[in-house]
């Protein structure tokens, strides 16, 4: 019962954490889907305070890139090569300082409202969407869990649980199997002196005492004691 418990809490865990990880990184990076209905995001820092704070849960609709303007405030995916290059994330909210157009193609050049301006510009195609409304830090939670501390504190609560869970009972499996096979020593030393004060009361018995121990299905354990040249055989049955 109690693995049936730890197995549901860690599919119940799994399961918000995937859910989390795939609205935040999956479906931004859908183009199909980034116009459609609404964006829920979590703050996780600073760089728009005061308008936004960490752990603001923060509602972006979907938009055509042609209405946004300068001052709006936008959600939208960061280009790979910009990751890694100035170590932003995946998907952020900054605030429009200017709209570019280079012909045809529609650009946005963002900054947050506690930073400088991004150092790259954001193409119309990877918009997801424009402010709505915003619940202050009630993501407070969530925010922690999605940063490199919330993410350590999650592994190590998992770590020292399974422990908690599983070492006690593969201690008590331990000490069980330590405990039968006890008592099969202790049993097998019970026969063997009774094997041996049978082969001193035996008349015209010689040396070559033998015993012989036989494993069968069911777990049980037949020694047998044959002494020479009489042939005298003993056979006792232990079952672990």
């Amino acid at each position: 019962m109690a693995m049936r418990r730890v197995k549901l809490r860690y599919v119940a865990l799994g399961a918000v954490l995937g859910v989390m990880l795939f609205m935040n990184y999956v479906v931004p990076m859908i183009p199909g889907l980034r116009s459609l209905g609404t964006r829920v995001m979590v703050v996780a820092s600073g760089s728009m305070r005061p308008f936004l704070n960490v752990g603001d849960i923060v509602v972006f609709r979907g938009v055509e890139p042609e209405e946004v303007e300068v001052g709006d405030v936008i959600a939208f995916v960061v280009a790979p090569r910009f990751q890694r290059q100035y170590n932003y994330p995946p998907v952020i909210a900054h605030r429009v300082v200017e709209v570019i157009r280079v012909g045809s193609d529609l650009y946005f050049q963002t900054k947050g409202d506690a930073t400088e301006n991004d150092p790259f510009t954001v193409p119309a195609r990877d918009v997801i969407g424009i402010y709505d409304w915003k619940i202050p830090y009630a993501g407070l939670p969530l925010a922690f869990l999605q940063s490199r501390y919330g993410m350590a504190l999650l592994a190590s609560y998992a770590i020292i649980d399974l422990a908690l869970t599983y070492v006690p009972v593969w201690w008590r499996k331990r000490k069980e199997r330590e405990k039968v096979a006890t008592a099969i020593l202790q049993e097998i030393s019970g026969i063997r002196e009774s094997l041996a004060s049978l082969a001193v009361s035996t008349r015209g018995a010689t040396s070559g005492v033998g015993i012989l121990l036989k494993r069968k299905p069911g777990g049980v354990v037949e020694v047998a004691e044959a002494s020479k040249p009489n042939g005298l055989t003993v056979k006792r049955r232990l079952t672990r």
